[in-house]
């Protein structure tokens, strides 16, 4: 396994793949989107890159889908709700304390195929997708579209202070 950390974010990726290469972009969005929402504590993250078997058994574990995604997110601490904690929630079984967030797992593969559809740059797709996951650990949703058009607008306005060296 490779592993990279930096200011309490932690990437693991499989040492067959060279994905650590993708750290720093990840932990550059991850905290602009800290910042852009004004959170102070130096909260943990942990990033999984994987690849689509991967997230597709996750997906279909935990929630029930049987099919592969970009990213999952899963938040540690239930009280988050649109980048604030809203009510004093119990901890995810086994986590320890309210400064772990979360884990972020990003599928490489799917993230690849997504951004030749949407004829975006891998880059751009990446950073993008770990935006969005980390803006559902901050209790973001989108499953109506009002929460829709707020998530999608701030994840474009965080993507403006990302610099993306192609």
């Amino acid at each position: 396994m490779g592993t990279t950390s930096k200011n309490n974010i932690n990437i693991t990726w499989d040492d067959e793949n060279d994905w650590g290469k993708f750290s720093e972009l990840i932990i550059d969005s991850i905290h602009t989107t800290l910042a852009f929402e004004k959170i102070e504590k130096n909260l943990i993250i942990n990033v999984y890159f994987v690849d689509n078997n991967q997230i597709k058994e996750l997906n279909n574990q935990y929630l029930k889908n049987n099919y592969e995604t970009d990213v999952l997110s899963f938040n540690f601490y239930d009280g988050w709700k649109d980048g604030k904690i809203i009510e004093k929630k119990g901890l995810f079984p086994g986590e320890e304390n309210l400064n772990e967030l979360g884990e972020l797992y990003l599928s490489i593969p799917k993230i690849i195929q997504q951004s030749q559809e949407n004829n975006l740059t891998f880059l751009k797709e990446l950073s993008t997708m770990a935006v969005h996951g980390t803006l559902h650990l901050l209790g973001y949703n989108h499953e109506v579209l009002n929460e829709e058009k707020i998530m999608f607008s701030k994840t474009s306005k965080i993507l403006e202070n990302i610099s993306l060296k192609e």
